[in-house]
Formats: structure tokens, sequence, C-alpha cells
């Protein structure tokens, strides 16, 4: 008989923009084609299509029971100050995201799943779902988490080390304590937070890649000999801190520098979404370019056609698609050393390291060899089939699943 895995996931992953959505919408498919009997729980937005959801729900095979956000349901004057006032009382659910884990819609919901469909395993989706772990251990259902990054740790570097946000600090720190007691497997995104979890106590963690990364390996790419390079910087949305500094930093600190030292000798690519209006004075050069949001075949032709990823990586933790999407298909790499995170590719062999701006620029420089390029691009390749083959991926989950069950 098939395994039954329950999948409780937060914004359910469509469109999977992002690596994050990427990794939990590949993840679904993964699961469905390693032969579980897969069903799914994901919380929506009022902007998310439904019909995209059922439709993947219909062609997959994967039954999905949607929930609103307990935060954006309407409420009346009593009602919302009742609501903020059960979070304020109880320290543990200062992590907003913890909270909307906690009410009792949400926990109805997942018993009824839970009496009806009967899983052999629970498979939670970010380390803030802890509220609803009780209700499967009191039925002695084995629980799988899959982090993201350490929450806590990211949380300050994207918002700050203020007197505030560590106060916000400390419940996000008490959930990742929480999951690593009431796990099962914890599965960390990178070698560096398998680390930080086994310090903190962790015994049966191992390092499960972004699940995206897979299928962007590729046999070759087309290493060019040609006067101009074109460098690209790849952010889903510059919404989001870090991917904001990083191109603040490129536009304004190292497309100078190359421009003074090598004029004319590179075309600078910037794409993603929402680049902030502010931005605008940096793309009145002939140097730059941005190129909006590229997606399925659009993306794939526009990678095709670059020579060199530029990737500084100023915060953040987790694991970041734009730096290893780049390396699986062997597109040269100048990138923070400090974006690894733990990965074993080597500055020199396989990529190019940079922590200054003068250094980012001293390596876009280098990239003018083009055997060196050919080289780089030949060994990236060749690690990332030894670290993010499929066929590797689908055993972390088997063999996940099978010790638990």
């Amino acid at each position: 008989m098939r395994k039954r895995v329950l999948v409780i996931t937060p914004r359910f992953p469509i469109p999977p923009l992002g690596a994050c959505e990427k990794d939990r919408y590949e993840g679904l498919l993964q699961m469905k084609r390693l032969g579980f009997d897969v069903r799914v729980i994901g919380k929506v937005f009022d902007f998310q299509s439904r019909k995209d959801i059922d439709d993947f729900s219909s062609r997959h095979e994967i039954p999905v029971t949607i929930l609103p956000y307990e935060s954006q349901k309407k409420r009346n004057r009593l009602e919302q100050a009742l609501f903020y006032f059960k979070r304020l009382i109880n320290p543990l659910y200062w992590d907003g995201a913890a909270y909307e884990y906690a009410h009792k819609d949400t926990r109805e919901a997942v018993l009824g799943i839970l009496d009806r469909w009967k899983p052999d395993v629970v498979w939670f989706d970010y380390t803030y779902l802890w509220p609803l772990y009780g209700i499967f251990r009191a039925r002695g259902i084995p629980i799988i988490t899959r982090s993201i990054n350490f929450e806590a740790t990211h949380f300050l570097e994207e918002d700050g080390r203020t007197l505030k946000n560590y106060l916000k600090f400390l419940p996000k720190l008490l959930s990742e304590i929480f999951t690593i007691r009431k796990s099962g497997v914890l599965f960390s995104i990178t070698p560096h937070e398998e680390r930080v979890y086994r310090r903190f106590g962790a015994k049966n963690v191992t390092t499960l890649p972004l699940r995206g990364v897979p299928l962007c390996i590729r046999e070759r790419h087309n290493i060019r000999d040609t006067a101009t390079l074109h460098v690209f910087f790849m952010g889903s949305t510059y919404n989001v801190h870090h991917n904001r500094h990083a191109l603040l930093f490129i536009l304004k600190e190292i497309i100078p520098r190359v421009e003074r030292q090598a004029k004319g000798a590179f075309l600078f690519h910037i794409i993603g979404s929402k680049v902030p209006d502010a931005f605008a004075e940096y793309f009145i050069s002939d140097a730059v370019s941005y190129d909006g949001i590229k997606m399925g075949e659009e993306l794939e032709t526009f990678l095709g056609t670059m020579d060199i990823a530029l990737v500084p990586s100023l915060m953040g933790a987790g694991m970041q698609q734009k730096i290893f999407e780049p390396l699986a298909r062997g597109i040269p790499t100048v990138v923070s050393p400090r974006g690894l995170a733990g990965y074993p590719f080597a500055c020199g062999e396989h990529l190019l390291c940079a922590k200054t701006a003068d250094a980012f620029a001293d390596g876009l420089l280098a990239m003018r060899d083009t055997a060196l390029r050919r080289k780089l691009s030949a060994n990236s390749i060749r690690l990332s089939k030894k670290l993010f083959s499929q066929k590797r991926l689908d055993g972390i989950i088997t063999d996940a699943v099978r010790t638990l069950t």
C-alpha cells in the first residue's frame, strides 16, 4: 500500500515565482512521482487564483484543501481587538507567522482531514507551523519538517538588529527549538544551517537542497568569445530586502567601477519584479538594462544568452536559487562566499568569489578570459550534478519516509 503523506504548507505555491515557492511546488510533484499518496492543506490569499489551484490539483491528482489566512479575515472592531489581544498575551505567538496556525478554524480543518484520510506521515513546510504539531503527536503520526532557513537569524539579517526586532527574534527562536524537539526528521536547506540545527540539539537533521535546482542542471553552457559580455542579476522580487540591497550594491558600487576600468566590455541585465522607483536613476546608463520578469521558456532563452552571473549576497539566510541555478547551468558566476552557505563550491575552481565592490569588479574583469570561463562552467556543472541530482534528492526523501514509517 502506498504511504500517505499529508503536506501542510503556507501560501499555496501557485504561481511558483520565487525560490521558496518553486521548492514547495516541485516537492509536491516529486512526492507524487515517488509513488506517495499526497494530500495538501495550504493557505491562500485573496489575490491567488482558485482556478489555477484547482487545475493543479486535478492535473496531478493531488487533493488540495485551501484555507484563508486568519489575519486577512474580515472582523468587526471587537473581534479584531480580541484577535490581536490573544496574540499579545502569549509571547509564543508574538511571531505572527506561528500565530496563524493556532486558530480554531485551521485546527478543525486539519482534524477533519485526519479523521477522513489517516496519513502515515505529515510534512510541514517551514518551522513556524509548530502550533499544529501537537495534533499529530497525539495520534502518533510522524512529523517531517522542511526548513527554508533558520528563521530567527534570517529575520535579524533581513530586518535589522534593533531592540524591537530582538523582541520578535525570541519567539522565532523558540519556534525553531519547538520544531527541533517535535520533528521526527528535520530537513535543513544548507550544510551551514544543518550545523546550526545540530548545535541546538537536532539529531535527525539532513540537508535537502532546493528541489527546483535539479531541473536547472545542464550538460553545457555556450561560452562565447566576444568583445561585450552579458552579465545578469536575477532577483525574484525586489520587495525582498536582500534582493533590493544586492541590486543597489550592483547599480551603485559595482557597475561604475567596471565602467571606469573597461567601458563597453560588459552589458548588465537586471531581471525580476518590483524594482523600486527610486532606482530609476541608475538605469540611464547604456551599460545596464532592466529586462523585467522572466519565466518558463522566456527565462530559458534569456539565460542561454548570458555570459556571467553576478550575485552579491549581503544578507539573509537559506539557499539562494539565484546563486545555485547559474552554477547548475554552467554559467560562470561571481558570488559572495557567504551565499554558498556551506555547499562545497571552491573559489577559483567552480566560481569566482568577492566580498567588496572592488573585488566584484576585479572578478568581472577576470572573466574576460574565455579559458577561465570554460573551466568554471565545466567544473560547476560537474559538482552540481553530484550535489543536486534528482536521484540524490529523491533518495533523501524516500529514506526519510521509510525511516519514520
